[in-house]
């Protein structure tokens, strides 16, 4: 299956503005921030990666901005899973090993309403598509205020079964460094999470080598450092006590709040605690949001 082109040309792209913020959003795009920076009188601070490309093969995303995740965040292993007594394979693109990232950032969202801080986009996936037997619907808001950015997912399941679910944000920052609170680390090869074990680990630095860290029982709450005073605090509600960290080779530092472990519908069927895999009952909700805020002045 040859990969789809997601487009975001200039005339798609929304700017939203609040005090000193401005953030541009393509929800054709996957329902992307494709940058949020902070004017002063010093310059301009881009607090994401900045994405510029107007149009990309959708396994070859560029590392930057924000994208959603769902249903499902990081690797799905061989893209299969065990679920109600059946395998559930997942369509893989050419030459990838893994299900990645899950659907929603490959495809275009709908907006749904628009003010001048304020973006609200809906993305709907029918029940099959890309092997994924369930029905869903998502909503995400983007809010610019005087403090800084917020997020908003929300996640219907359509279906008349249960569906598996994993959400969170994939934001790629400039920070040097992050500090945080988690209490499990767990082991990985190959960016595949294998078992727990407890974590000692409370900065970690960008650096100049490739590294990954998985970790659960997480506070919420971290807070990103530029090297030079600038500082942004996140801060995160509802089911996201999973974060993943990555650097590849110092380019960017990538901190995401999620709701399970990579590969976490395979643990969990293997008997694994703590994964974070929930179940969305027919018909219900859930919503989690991310708050990325200056420091108060």
């Amino acid at each position: 299956m040859r990969p789809a082109l997601v487009a975001c040309p200039p005339d798609r792209q929304v700017r939203l503005h609040c005090g000193r913020h401005e953030a541009i959003v393509c929800a054709e795009a996957g329902g992307r921030v494709l940058r949020w920076f902070t004017g002063s009188a010093s310059g301009r601070h881009d607090w994401l990666v900045p994405v510029d490309a107007q149009e990309w093969a959708a396994d070859a995303w560029p590392k930057g901005g924000i994208f959603p995740l769902v249903p499902f965040s990081n690797r799905i292993r061989a893209g299969a899973f065990p679920a109600d007594g059946r395998r559930i394979g997942l369509d893989l693109y050419p030459g990838q090993p893994h299900a990645l990232h899950g659907f929603a950032q490959e495809n275009a969202w709908q907006v749904v309403s628009q003010e001048a801080d304020e973006l609200a986009m809906e993305y709907t996936h029918q029940a099959g598509v890309r092997g994924w037997p369930w029905a869903w619907q998502a909503r995400q808001d983007v809010r610019l205020s005087p403090g800084g950015l917020r997020l908003v997912l929300e996640v219907v399941n359509l279906s008349d079964t249960p569906m598996p679910l994993g959400l969170g944000f994939h934001p790629y920052f400039t920070a040097q460094r992050v500090s945080l609170n988690a209490a499990t680390n767990w082991q990985h090869e190959q960016e595949m999470a294998l078992c727990s074990q407890p974590n000692t680990v409370s900065t970690w630095d960008k650096g100049g080598e490739t590294w990954t860290a998985f970790l659960s029982d997480w506070d919420g709450r971290a807070a990103m450092d530029w090297g030079d005073g600038t500082r942004l605090y996140m801060d995160t509600h509802g089911s996201m006590t999973h974060v993943v960290l990555h650097s590849p080779a110092g380019r960017y530092l990538c901190v995401e709040p999620v709701s399970h472990v990579c590969d976490g519908f395979n643990l969990e069927a293997a008997g694994h605690v703590g994964t974070g895999v929930r179940w969305l009952a027919p018909g219900r909700r859930t919503q989690v949001e991310l708050d990325l805020a200056l420091p108060a002045n």
